[in-house]
């Protein structure tokens, strides 16, 4: 408590210090016990809030599978001939066949250049193809290249680049963009004029003393005749090359949609091909470097173009009215004639036709739904068939029923075990001085006893129990249940019930054949037993006895974790923000308070321990001149 080093007992020969440290030690003994019930109830409060983990887990797991149609009334749906027709069902899609024949697939639109892209060169009278383009350079730096000149289109506005040059000077310096069409005549660098040369700085570089900079318009970097001291500043503004282009794509109406890029010269090949079949413009390209060619690709199949020639895409040109409007302006050169992607190539797509159950009809695409069932067609044939059995998917059901019974006894197991825990009250919190004279094994043994029983027969998960309990055995009168079979409002109806086993504590038992034939019977039934939503009564609630038992047994765990965060809080709220953390804020308001006490009183022992050794050792003083006095009269 007082930390001070104190010299006691010189004049008593008493050991002070021990005699202080005893009497504390009983002083202590009613803060030691505060100190030991807050300890308690933050092991209390904690495992509560372990209890409301387990109940949000429980609670995610019914919202994410007992009230989902897709895992309560699954449909299968299998083909007869899964090479020919492959298909998948919703939960709403009936039980139900298809027989599917006379299919003619559907096909996407394509257009390929019709010679290769890059240009030739006349050697020796005989026609050679020079070096190909590059996919992966500048298109700009590639220009001459291709077999047709590429027309670029300039910036309708300057670009500016600052520049400050760095400690001890520089002459080289990148601007943010390349493809230049257009530089200005000099650059001023602090009054400092720099002519402007468009190329790369000759080697040697000219002598003749003027001041030049050279800009490479393929890359954008500029290379100074003379170093540029440093701190100095300057700007270049330039325009910028770039291919403008609209795509043009039909919809399911016939509607033309257009997408338009604008692609700057520095881009190489397969990056503009990048930009575009990542933006949705529902055309795909490639560039194949063996053939020198480009094929494009409607990204899905089937005639969406209503005129009877119609092309399925478009490379164009366009204006933009401010009011929306586009006007076309002729095909895009680049496309059409740079890459050889003109209409005339087009390859048209086709719309899938078949016959299902004696109809003839056509689909956009070989993946199709029809009432809550996808086909998928998978070869084109006029002799093959299948037929497509959709029928309640009853083993899948089975399993995520059976997985809830297993989730419910695994989480009542768990709040049965806290509740049933043996409570040792002989096992109290360890204070630091006990645990200063244990080893970390025994510290570790005794704790695991301490904390056992925190919430044995706790009436708030009692109760919470209970309710659960009864929200599971309780019937559904619901008219989504009675109307539909009023032989499944119950779950013993559909083979689960308690366990007959008392020591289970209300376990549930499944009675897997009882479940299969009542979910073959009704799964409609099946699912609004856990699943109706009952009406509102005059209270403005759920009226109890109408509503699934899912729906009532996440109602009571709601309830329940409510209460437990009233009582115990989490993570995230303040002491001051639930009832048990008000309590161990006045303890720890308490032990402050018996602290400051105790160290009071520490110094009133030492106070008057001192007191005692100076009176003691005043009286030794006086007697040790007494005996002085006594022994010089003697010898006079």
């Amino acid at each position: 408590m007082v930390e001070s080093i104190r010299f006691s007992g010189m004049a008593s020969g008493m050991d002070t210090q021990s005699i202080v440290d005893s009497l504390m030690k009983a002083e202590r003994m009613p803060l030691d016990r505060i100190k030991q019930k807050k300890q308690v109830l933050e092991w209390q409060r904690d495992d509560y809030r372990e209890m409301n983990k387990l109940l949000k887990g429980f609670d995610t797991y019914i919202f994410d599978n007992i009230y989902k149609q897709s895992k309560m009334l699954t449909r299968s749906a299998t083909s007869s001939n899964t090479d020919f027709v492959t298909a998948t069902a919703s939960a709403e899609a009936g039980n139900v066949s298809y027989k599917i024949e006379n299919v003619t697939l559907a096909t996407a639109a394509r257009r390929q250049s019709a010679s290769g892209i890059s240009k030739d060169a006349n050697i020796d009278g005989t026609v050679t193809t020079t070096e190909k383009i590059d996919p992966t350079k500048s298109l700009w730096s590639q220009k001459g290249k291709f077999a047709n000149s590429i027309t670029f289109v300039e910036d309708a506005e300057f670009t500016n680049n600052s520049f400050t040059v760095p400690k001890g000077g520089a002459t080289e310096f990148q601007l943010t963009k390349g493809a230049i069409s257009q530089l200005p005549a000099a650059i001023d660098v602090n009054n400092v004029s720099y002519s402007v040369v468009d190329g790369a700085m000759p080697t040697p570089p000219p002598s003749d003393g003027v001041k030049r900079v050279y800009i490479n318009s393929d890359t954008g970097k500029m290379v100074f005749s003379e170093q540029l001291p440093e701190d100095k500043t300057f700007s270049v503004s330039f325009k910028q090359n770039n291919l403008v282009f609209d795509i043009k794509t039909f919809n399911e109406s016939g509607s033309p949609q257009y997408k338009n890029f604008k692609i700057d010269g520095t881009n190489s090949l397969n990056k503009m091909f990048s930009t575009i079949n990542s933006a949705d413009a529902g055309v795909n390209l490639f560039y194949d470097t063996s053939s020198d060619k480009v094929v494009a690709m409607r990204t899905e199949t089937g005639k969406f173009n209503t005129a009877v020639s119609g092309k399925e895409m478009g490379f164009v040109d366009v204006t933009r009215a401010t009011n929306g409007s586009i006007t076309e302006n002729g095909n895009n050169t680049f496309f059409t004639s740079v890459l050889g992607l003109s209409d005339t190539v087009e390859v048209p797509g086709s719309d899938a036709k078949f016959t299902i159950n004696g109809l003839e009809t056509t689909r956009k695409s070989n993946t199709f739904t029809m009432n809550d069932v996808t086909f998928t067609l998978k070869k084109a044939s006029t002799t093959d068939s299948a037929t497509i059995n959709v029928k309640t998917d009853t083993d899948s059901i089975v399993k995520t029923i059976k997985d809830f019974v297993d989730k419910y006894n695994e989480l009542i197991g768990k709040i049965n075990g806290e509740l049933t825990e043996e409570r040792f009250t002989t096992f109290t919190p360890l204070s630091d001085e006990q645990k200063a004279g244990m080893k970390e094994k025994e510290i570790e043994q005794w704790e695991e006893k301490a904390k056992s029983g925190m919430l044995r027969r706790d009436m708030l998960l009692t109760g919470g129990l209970s309710k659960m309990r009864m929200d599971l055995y309780s019937e559904v009168t619901s008219n989504a249940v009675t109307l539909t079979d009023k032989k499944y409002n119950q779950l013993s109806e559909i083979g689960i019930k308690t366990t007959k086993d008392h020591l289970e504590r209300g376990k549930l038992e499944l009675d897997e054949d009882k479940l299969k034939a009542a979910i073959e019977d009704n799964p409609e039934a099946v699912y609004q037993l856990f699943m109706a939503d009952g009406t509102v009564g005059p209270d403005g609630k759920p009226v109890y006895a109408e509503r699934g038992l899912a729906r009532k047994l996440r109602d009571s765990i709601a309830e329940t974790m409510g209460k437990i965060e009233t009582k115990a809080g989490n993570t995230f709220k303040t002491e001051h923000n639930y009832s048990m953390g008000k309590d161990l804020l006045r303890m720890k308001e308490d032990i402050t308070t018996f602290e400051d006490r105790l160290r009071l009183r520490e110094k009133r022992y030492w106070d008057q321990f001192n007191a005692m050794e100076s009176a003691m050792q005043k009286l030794n003083n006086q007697s040790s001149q007494l005996m002085a006095q006594l022994g010089a009269g003697s010898q006079g």
